[in-house]
């Protein structure tokens, strides 16, 4: 087969426009194995199936609607004329040809076709063989009276025609099919768009429902998301800002005690109790440069209204005081009287129990003791 012709016929059965000849040619060519493009026809007919999806739908301009429900008013009665002349003219040759079957029959000695029912044809699709019923019945007779004269036989029952055979054709009647008005036509179309725009209204509905919870759900989470955000950052802000405050008191309540670690030269020295039973003690930090120092009691045995901690520093034999304390807890003091002794004459320190004025000289027995180097002698 030429390639123009194959390609022309492969066209012609993908979009449906192939007559019946040339369909049986296509046909035994490709039984009996002919070679086809490839995957021509394939791509073909998706082409043909996306026709619908690719076209635009165009409605025809309401004049055209209107010229056409003119054009079939003026024909209805020439449409009906012309149906009921062509069915009469069926009817009629319908009938003739039964007639004529069965005066072929009367005359070939078959029974009569009962009669069909008003408006009904009926034919019989083979012949009944009548003369052959005939000659069998005669000859079954013949040989029942020659083995038994006394007895009677029936004669055999003549099977009437198969009701197989018979046919029934459609009933025709004479009225024309209903012909389509122009209004008709207008009100089926209106109620096809009325239906198809009710239809399109549940799906818009039904569709901003869905977006409408899709959306709820979405903003529900955000929110609920921003607002376990935002009491995580209130418990971290309520934590920096106790944080702060105790910065801000640890830093008020020992700001003497921040300065003084500023300076360059310090000395700390560390007062106890001699009664090695008791933990009460006194830390002393000194700064000879600056001339500056602080004094801290720890476990110490609570004082009577008019008592105060009184501090000595005793070098080379002699006791001066460094001023009376009475501490409220274990902040830091400032030396109110810092020693005019230079660092390496002090020799001890020593902590002693009296009135909140002072004495002048100290008690024999000290509260607390400590030095430089941790020996008291």
């Amino acid at each position: 087969m030429a390639d123009k012709a194959l390609h022309e016929m492969i066209s012609a059965f993908a979009t449906g426009c192939m007559d019946k000849a040339n369909f049986v040619q296509f046909k035994d060519y490709i039984k009996e194995g002919g070679e086809l493009p490839d995957r021509e026809l394939g791509e073909l007919q998706n082409i043909i199936a996306m026709i619908p999806v690719i076209l635009d739908l165009e409605t025809p301009d309401p004049a055209i609607k209107d010229m056409v429900a003119k054009k079939l008013i003026g024909m209805k009665d020439e449409i009906k004329t012309k149906i009921i002349a062509e069915k009469t003219k069926a009817t009629f040759q319908t009938r003739a040809g039964t007639f004529l079957q069965e005066k072929t029959k009367v005359k070939e000695g078959l029974p009569p076709v009962v009669p069909p029912s008003h408006k009904t044809l009926t034919y019989s699709s083979k012949k009944t063989e009548f003369n052959n019923s005939t000659l069998a019945f005669n000859e079954n007779k013949a040989n029942t009276f020659t083995k038994a004269k006394t007895t009677w036989i029936d004669p055999p029952q003549i099977t009437p025609i198969d009701k197989k055979r018979v046919v029934q054709t459609p009933i025709l009647t004479d009225e024309p099919e209903a012909v389509k008005t122009p209004k008709d036509i207008k009100e089926e179309y209106e109620s096809q768009e009325k239906n198809s725009s009710v239809m399109t209204g549940w799906i818009a509905i039904l569709l901003s429902i869905l977006l409408f919870t899709i959306l709820g759900y979405y903003v529900f989470t955000s929110i609920e998301s921003h607002n376990r955000k935002i009491d995580e950052l209130k418990d971290d802000v309520t934590k920096l800002r106790s944080d702060l405050n105790n910065a801000n008191n640890f830093i008020a309540n020992n700001s003497s005690l921040v300065e003084f670690f500023n300076y360059k030269d310090r000395t700390t020295v560390e007062l106890k109790n001699p009664n090695l039973n008791e933990k009460s003690l006194a830390l002393l930090l000194l700064s000879f440069g600056e001339k500056e120092g602080l004094i801290q009691f720890k476990d110490v045995k609570p004082l009577q209204p008019n008592q105060a901690y009184q501090v000595w520093v005793n070098s080379k034999g002699q006791s001066y005081s460094l001023g009376t304390y009475q501490p409220n807890g274990s902040e830091y003091l400032k030396i109110t009287s810092f020693p005019f002794i230079p660092k390496e004459q002090i020799e001890s320190f020593r902590v002693t129990v009296g009135p909140n004025t002072g004495f002048q000289t100290p008690p024999a027995t000290p509260y607390l003791v400590g030095s430089f180097s941790g020996k008291v002698k």
